[in-house]
């Protein structure tokens, strides 16, 4: 009996102590070590479990100290214990005490050599694992799995691949890994050899083959190998996800994105750098707003998807959004912002984002500095730039060069040539980057001399071969200083063939000073290299149109259009209570503010007209009379900007204008005069350079805006009519906006968006149509009386109107013009694909205003106060006839018995009732936007038309 209970008492304990270690291993498990010591220190009997599990505790929780000492303290130790010991160091990254311990243990085990192995592959000491691993006496699976997992790791394939066919038995996990290491070296048909060979496949081996083919951009075979799996995890979905998005096939990975039946992170934030990418940035946005959970990854990938493609505006605001979250920005995000920053000039971010860098400490980093730099350089504080700069005792190159090209950007050429000489004193060398920098500014500063002595130097003195950008920065120097021959035999003298830089840099030089002969040359050269840069077509069209060449403008820019390059459209902005306000020309309609802004500039033009400004309209590229021409300048984003920060920012605040442009030497000349009259520091930073005004002056003193004494000299007549006697039909063409299928949009003479086109389609039009007329109109019995872009909605706007109706026939009479007079007016639809000619109007205003402008309704139409209110107008011209003779030049034409819209109407109803009481005739034609007809086709209509008119007429 006294037997039998020794026996159950025995039992009892042992069941006892496994539970003492278990409850000491979950209590570290949880990170809870000091009360697994506690539970430990309790135990009356202190098993040799127990000790392991404590020891193994301390380990875990990062205290390998702790946990040698309690080894040492271990009445007694077991091969367990020593294990233990050997792993324990190694979690702790320890490899030296771990090996230290291994040559000491009484005796080994393979699980005692496989940890050792383990510890020097995941410190990526592989010859040193693989020493050990062949010394080793007996190997298990664990043991060649993690040998060959290290040789693939340490990127040792071929030996990886020696090894694994050496393997006595196979796993699916080394299968899996050898699988996955060849296809990371691009051999994927070995790496599917072993796949076909395997006996057993889980979702892992799948995946990694999947994955595989992606990287490999061999996407069509992954999928035909994805749909065949027995088993699809999120792992597996995205990893063929991201096979498309490697690849490119954008819409595979839209279409496979959307049947996905979990969209993980992973998979949503590969989606929006994919979209991104492409400039899809709706879509990417999409994306990110579906996303239930976020990581850092999916804001830094929306914010750099906005940066890449341009969108500043919105990554600024989805940083701040970022911010309201709670969301602590990584250093790549902060990275994008900085680079925002910068693009955009805004100080207000900049220095919030700098202040976030030096909390993370991140701020000592050389190339954080030279981010700063650069975005301090760009926001126009040079000093702070400068501070920075300062800050680094040992600096890079990059620094270096980040502020020789602040100097040059400001236009400060001594300070530049300063630091370019104090590089060498410090150690530091300057490369190619260096040169592009010092001799821009030495460009931007009139440094003619200097400049050319570096440039001559840079082989002999620095070992820096010269590269085409180093041309193209002399040819600019020698450019800007008046040398144009000059630099026209550095291009010819070139070893290297010159690229587009370098004969746009002439071409810049032959626009400010004149010289025609040889912007042809550097033109044509231009349009051969970069036939889609609308730039050269630009500055040829507006060297032509300083010289009056009407002509050669048109021609440019019909070349222009059949070759569908498009001018980027300028834009100012200006950063106002950390909120950035972008401005297009003559574009404040849909400002808040717009009022205010009217008064500014109204207020500014007294001033500057008070000092004696007089508009150089040699900026105004447009054949439109000198009264339109001063209105255009004085409508200059930039002007507007300067406008808004006078009305915004408080005396004492620099206001800071950035252009996405050059600024025209009108603008140039303005905003001088106004930084005197205002007492203000205005600081404006074009696509080239800095302009400091202050008091009258600029920092770039004039240099930008040299002309030759024949310019200076010259006036230029511009003739905005041409009459041309006795022709039998004058056409006055009357051009106002209208709707398209989705709402209305009136366009007076200005450039607000219209359905995605970036200057205003019926201006754009007018301007076309004059152009293609003088060189295009077949007919002699055709006069343009005038073209104009008219205003039909708002107070004085029916006034507007007929006074531009009277105005023509007060004209026809004074020229003593003969035959028939027309007014034709154009609408502009975005969404027709046909022309469209109207027969009659009737007057709807009262019940059309409320329904579909959103305007308070009349109580009566709006009609002439001379007469009675009609309901029906009709056109006094054949319009059968008319459809009929176009129809045969090949145009696709439909007749309205409705003037279509409510801005048609109003416009084409007063101007029937005015031909009517002056025994006259009008017709109005609806013209698609360009989006549905091109503007070839749409010119080819318009001629026709009035040719058509002009033959019916005769």
């Amino acid at each position: 009996m006294k037997r039998l209970n020794l026996i159950l008492l025995r039992t009892y304990c042992t069941a006892t102590r496994v539970n003492f270690s278990s409850e000491i291993s979950r209590l570290s498990r949880i990170g809870q070590i000091n009360e697994a010591r506690k539970f430990f220190d309790s135990l009356r009997y202190k098993a040799i479990g127990s000790w392991n599990s404590i020891v193994s505790g301390y380990f875990a929780n990062g205290l390998p100290k702790e946990a040698r000492q309690l080894f040492d303290e271990m009445p007694e130790r077991n091969i367990v214990s020593w294990n233990g010991l050997v792993s324990g160091y190694i979690k702790n990254r320890m490899i030296e005490e771990a090996r230290n311990v291994f040559e000491i243990m009484p005796e080994r085990n393979v699980v005692s050599w496989t940890a050792m192995v383990k510890g020097y592959v995941q410190e990526g000491m592989v010859v040193e694992a693989e020493l050990l691993f062949w010394r080793m006496p007996e190997r298990n699976e664990v043991s060649w799995t993690v040998m060959f997992g290290g040789l693939i790791d340490g990127g040792r394939i071929d030996d990886a691949r020696k090894l694994y066919d050496m393997m006595p038995g196979k796993d699916v996990v080394a299968s899996t890994n050898m699988i996955g290491g060849l296809c990371r070296e691009g051999r994927v048909d070995e790496a599917r050899e072993i796949f076909d060979e395997m006996r057993e496949r889980n979702v892992i081996t799948w995946t990694t083959m999947i994955t595989g083919y992606g990287q490999n951009k061999r996407v069509d075979v992954a999928r035909k190998l994805f749909e065949v799996m027995p088993e699809k995890t999120e792992v597996s979905w995205t990893s063929m996800l991201l096979g498309y998005t490697l690849s490119g096939r954008i819409e595979d990975a839209e279409e496979l994105f959307e049947a996905m039946p979990v969209k993980p992170v992973i998979a949503c934030n590969a989606m929006i750098v994919a979209l991104g990418e492409v400039g899809e940035i709706v879509k990417a946005r999409r994306v990110f707003d579906q996303m239930e959970d976020r990581d850092n990854a999916t804001w830094r990938g929306m914010i750099k998807a906005y940066e890449r493609k341009g969108f500043e505006l919105e990554a600024l605001e989805l940083f701040a959004q970022m911010q309201r979250q709670g969301v602590r920005p990584s250093f790549p995000s902060l990275i994008s912002i900085l680079s925002v920053c910068a693009t955009l000039a805004s100080l207000q971010y900049g220095k919030q984002v700098h202040a976030h860098l030096v909390r993370c400490q991140f701020d000592g980093d050389v190339y954080v500095a030279s981010v700063l730099m650069t975005m301090f350089v760009k926001c126009g504080e040079l000093v702070k730039a400068k501070l920075v700069f300062d800050r680094f005792p040992s600096k890079d190159i990059i620094m270096w060069n980040a502020i020789i090209s602040g100097y040059a950007s400001h236009g400060l050429g001594e300070e530049a040539l300063k630091v370019f000489h104090e590089m060498p004193l410090s150690g530091t060398m300057p490369n190619k980057v260096t040169f592009i920098a010092i001799l821009t500014a030495c460009s931007y500063a009139g440094k003619l001399e200097e400049g050319l002595e570096i440039f001559e130097s840079m082989e002999s003195k620095y070992c820096v071969t010269p590269t085409v950008e180093h041309y193209s920065c002399t040819v600019d120097m020698l450019g800007r200083a008046g040398q144009v021959d000059k630099a026209m035999e550095l291009i010819e003298s070139m070893t290297i063939k010159p690229d587009a830089t370098v004969w746009g840099a002439l071409l810049g030089a032959c626009k400010t000073h004149s010289r025609l002969d040889l912007a042809e040359v550097a033109a044509k050269k231009l349009f051969e290299i970069e036939p889609e840069n609308a730039g050269p077509y630009i500055l040829l069209s507006s060297i032509n149109a300083s010289r009056s060449k009407w002509g050669d403008v048109a021609e440019v820019r019909r070349n222009m259009r059949t070759k569908n390059v498009s001018k980027f459209p300028g834009c100012s902005w200006i950063e106002v209570g950390k909120k950035v306000h972008m401005f297009t020309r003559g574009g404040i309609r849909n400002h808040p503010e717009q009022a205010m802004i009217l008064m500014m500039l109204e207020k500014t033009d007294g001033l500057l007209r008070e000092a004696g400004y007089s508009p150089d309209c040699s900026h105004v590229l447009h054949d439109v009379d000198e009264e339109e021409k001063v209105d255009s300048l004085s409508r200059h984003s930039e002007r507007l900007a300067v406008a808004y920060g006078l009305l915004k920012l408080p005396e004492g605040v620099p206001i800071r204008v950035m252009k996405n442009l050059r600024v025209c030497g009108d603008c140039h000349a303005a905003i001088k005069l106004i930084s005197k009259v205002t007492e203000r520091e205005i600081i404006l930073r074009d696509a080239n350079r800095f302009h400091h005004f202050n008091n009258g002056e600029c920092s770039c003193r004039d240099y930008c805006w040299v002309r030759t004494e024949i310019e200076k000299s010259c006036k230029l007549i511009l003739f905005h009519k041409i009459y041309v006697k006795l022709k039998q039909l004058y056409v006055s063409v009357v051009l106002m906006g209208s709707e398209g299928p989705t709402g209305v949009t009136i366009h007076i003479t200005g450039f607000k968006k219209f359905h995605g086109v970036a200057e205003n389609p019926t201006e754009k039009m007018a301007n076309n149509l004059k152009e293609y007329l003088a060189k295009n109109c077949a007919s002699k019995d055709l006069i343009l009386g005038s073209c104009t872009v008219l205003e039909t909605a708002g107070q004085g706007a029916l006034a507007s109107l007929y006074q531009l109706l009277q105005s023509a026939v007060n004209t026809k009479e004074s020229e003593s013009l003969t035959g028939k007079t027309i007014w034709v007016h154009f609408g502009v639809n975005s969404g027709a694909t046909k022309f469209a000619i109207e027969q009659q109007a009737v007057n709807e205003a009262t019940f059309r205003c409320p329904d579909e402008l959103g305007w308070k309704p009349q109580n009566l139409p709006i009609v002439p106060s001379d007469g009675p209110i009609s309901t029906v107008r009709k056109t006094n011209l054949p319009v059968e006839e008319i459809t009929k003779a176009l129809e045969k030049k090949g145009f696709e034409v439909i007749t309205s018995d409705d003037a279509g819209r409510f801005v048609c109407n109003y416009v084409y109803y007063h101007s029937l009732r005015f031909a009517e009481q002056n025994k006259t005739k009008s017709l109005f034609v609806h013209v698609p936007l360009f989006v549905a007809v091109d503007e070839e086709t749409q010119m080819r209509f318009t001629v026709s038309l009035l040719e058509v008119l002009a033959s019916i007429c005769k």
